[in-house]
């Protein structure tokens, strides 16, 4: 009887051990998740002030492209666009020119879409019309600080004398100069085409024109319309 109440003893202390030492367990790994940093929700969560950071420097345009659009803006509201009223075959005409600049000689003018405005070797530019090449005005201009009027004016009729038989364009035919301090004009008629040489002095620049035209495109007088508008850049 000893022996069994012994027994039962023996089983009561080892049970209330092992819950003991369970209980233990628990507590100290509970207590270490406590103390244990939480890295993790560190890691993944970021300020709301780094995020709209971010947001504002991919959205936000830097102030270069800023200055550059305003640039393009600038570049593209400079371009002055003018409406050229001309002849052709009798027919009245207005077409909206934009403004074009040569690339060497220092001057600008207003430019007809039917027409590309490009350099044709040192010191001469040609205005080409795209609808045949053939037809088109030689441009050369000079400071008239380095040149004088009389010497265009001799060089010009030498020129147009070699062409052919020359004959003087008339003041109507040479009215779209109206603010320039000299002009006069030459024309050789052929059969089908005429070449037509015209010397002038504006804003501080002496013009020589050379255009060559044909009865059928008749661009001669939206040609002179556009070399009227040259001035010095």
């Amino acid at each position: 009887m000893q022996k069994m109440f012994f027994s039962l003893s023996a089983l009561l202390l080892t049970a209330v051990l092992v819950a003991g030492c369970n209980t233990s367990d628990k507590s100290e790994e509970s207590d270490a998740q406590k103390n244990e940093p939480s890295n993790t929700s560190t890691e993944q969560q970021k300020p709301a002030s780094e995020d709209k950071a971010v947001d504002e420097s991919q959205e936000t345009p830097t102030s270069n492209e800023t200055d550059k659009d305003n640039k393009d803006k600038t570049d593209t509201s400079s371009k002055t666009e003018q409406e050229v009223k001309y002849k052709q075959k009798g027919e009245d005409k207005t077409e909206k020119a934009t403004e074009s600049k040569s690339a060497d000689l220092g001057y600008k003018m207003q430019q007809l879409p039917g027409f590309t405005l490009t350099q044709e070797e040192p010191g001469k530019d040609m205005l080409v019309s795209k609808e045949n090449s053939e037809v088109f005005m030689r441009i050369e201009t000079v400071d008239a600080s380095q040149s004088s009027y009389a010497d265009a004016k001799t060089s010009m009729q030498d020129y147009m004398n070699a062409v052919g038989e020359t004959a003087a364009l008339s003041s109507e035919e040479l009215a779209a100069f109206k603010d320039v301090k000299n002009v006069e004009g030459y024309v050789v008629d052929f059969d089908k085409e005429k070449v037509i040489g015209v010397v002038f002095e504006k804003d501080g620049l002496i013009s020589k024109l050379t255009i060559h035209d044909n009865d059928e495109l008749d661009l001669t007088d939206a040609m002179l319309k556009m070399a009227a508008t040259i001035s010095k850049n």
